[in-house]
């Protein structure tokens, strides 16, 4: 594919022995070919840092990824995931590939792009992106949270009060994540729209809605109310706060080096029980 000159490149990487000595074998690679590779360990990641390079390698797991997401605003920069963490749903198997390998393959453009859509929540004057989902979940355990949702499509509006521990708002990608684990379906890569999530409803004929993308979902918690982003808790809602949920229209471009990723299966395998 074609391919815009790819100058500045960042390792970001989870500690972990395995990570480590990827990270070596790539910084080495890439210094072969007389390329300067920046390390920056995932904790130390704030918005913006990584917005001025062309090529990102996520060293670790799915945290590594949502972490890298987090920090991207404005500019997109491609996004390599190479596996070495504990949960890797979000990966491609690449043990059989070697560094040198996919490191020609990258520069080269002998490689596939995943156009993956994110998800962005407004609210309070502030807007935040998730790759996975956003969740708005009681803030007192154990008491039900009454929520006004607003589902607002191009075809009708639906609104309804929700009652149940919180909801969760997911993109595609994050049919897999805690929208999986709350009865949500898997949505294979490609088809695009937004999941709409009850958490253990007390009113038992709101189930998962798979929503249009170009529709605005906005959920108005009646009491506190804890957000999240991604799994990171970003802060407390005030009752009657208003969040209001869209897709973003620009898409993360996540390399690949195989043409076809089983999702489903790789889903599935990663979350078998393991009984000891």
């Amino acid at each position: 594919m074609k391919l815009t000159p790819i100058r500045k490149i960042v390792i970001v990487y989870k500690p972990a022995k395995k990570c480590s000595d990827l990270i070596r074998d790539y910084v080495y690679e890439f210094e072969r070919r007389n390329i300067r590779v920046d390390t920056v360990w995932v904790d130390e990641v704030r918005k913006g840092d990584l917005e001025n390079y062309d090529l990102i390698l996520a060293m670790g797991g799915d945290g590594t990824l949502l972490r890298i997401s987090w920090s991207l605003y404005e500019r997109l920069p491609l996004i390599l995931p190479i596996p070495c963490g504990r949960r890797t749903v979000l990966y491609e198997n690449l043990n059989s590939v070697v560094a040198s390998e996919i490191i020609d393959r990258v520069l080269s453009g002998r490689f596939y792009i995943e156009r993956v859509h994110r998800v962005k929540a407004i609210y309070a004057g502030n807007q935040q992106y998730a790759l996975n989902e956003v969740a708005i979940i009681t803030h007192d355990f154990g008491r039900a949270l009454l929520i006004d949702v607003d589902i607002r499509t191009p075809y009708n509006n639906t609104s309804f009060v929700l009652e149940g521990d919180g909801v969760i708002i997911a993109s595609p990608t994050g049919s897999s994540a805690y929208a999986l684990s709350a009865n949500g379906p898997i949505v294979e890569p490609g088809v695009t729209g937004m999941l709409f999530i009850p958490l253990n409803p007390i009113t038992l004929n709101i189930t998962p809605i798979f929503i249009h993308p170009f529709s605005t979902i906005i959920v108005k918690p009646k009491d506190y109310s804890d957000l999240y982003i991604d799994g990171m808790r970003l802060e407390t809602l005030s009752p009657n706060s208003k969040v209001i949920i869209r897709m973003d229209n620009n898409e993360l471009r996540i390399i690949r080096i195989n043409e076809k990723r089983n999702l489903v299966k790789r889903v599935l395998e990663g979350r078998t029980t393991r009984f000891t």
